[in-house]
């Protein structure tokens, strides 16, 4: 009884289905032929240097650079200080110490950003010497090709962690890599976070 009702049912589609077929290829034929007949889009790019990231009334004042290491990555930063011009005229009710405040922490825009991960670098090889050596060569050219930086620019460069990445990163400063950013720098300092005391550590890791 099931078969029976199985082989009408398929008897049944076999019957509908030349007017489906020929429904389906006229789809088709449509579609290929918008599709042959159909131009590619094409999207301009934007050069990088047409991108303006600094507001009305806004001006910098400073860069900075963290570079940021740890036992599996190396991080890098570039951050530009921005001062509002008008930031007196717009808050006139200020306290002289809220002015203070403001002009001794200025706000801080990330510019350019790059990790290991960017240039490929996957796993045990972020870890590596030569990945932090590629972040720091891979950041100073950019820094040159984008003219990020005038000639008379104070850069501040600010270190946080340890490891290879650490020596990696300096060793391309220090090199030819670096050298056209080297006289820009006028401050380097070390954030590393140091433990005194505190909650008992993780136990470290044997292999």
């Amino acid at each position: 009884m099931f078969s029976r009702i199985v082989k009408s049912a398929l008897n049944g589609s076999r019957i509908q289905s030349p007017s489906i077929i020929n429904n389906i290829n006229s789809i088709r034929t449509i579609s290929s032929g918008s599709i042959l007949n159909a131009q590619p889009i094409r999207r301009a790019k934007k050069p990088l240097q047409s991108i303006n990231w600094l507001k009305n009334d806004e001006k910098v004042v400073g860069w900075k650079i963290y570079a940021q290491f740890s036992s599996n990555n190396t991080k890098a930063n570039v951050v530009a200080v921005v001062e509002d011009t008008r930031f007196l005229e717009k808050n006139p009710n200020l306290s002289h110490n809220e002015q203070v405040i403001y002009y001794l922490q200025l706000p801080h825009r990330v510019v350019y950003s790059l990790t290991t991960g960017h240039l490929g670098f996957r796993g045990v090889q972020r870890s590596e010497y030569e990945a932090g050596f590629q972040v720091g060569s891979k950041l100073f050219k950019t820094i040159q090709d984008r003219n990020l930086f005038g000639p008379t620019d104070k850069v501040e460069l600010v270190l946080k962690g340890m490891g290879k990445g650490r020596e990696a990163f300096t060793a391309a400063l220090l090199g030819k890599e670096g050298q056209a950013l080297q006289k820009n720098i006028v401050r380097v300092s070390d954030a590393t976070v140091l433990k005194f005391g505190g909650s008992r550590s993780k136990k470290p890791r044997r292999v």
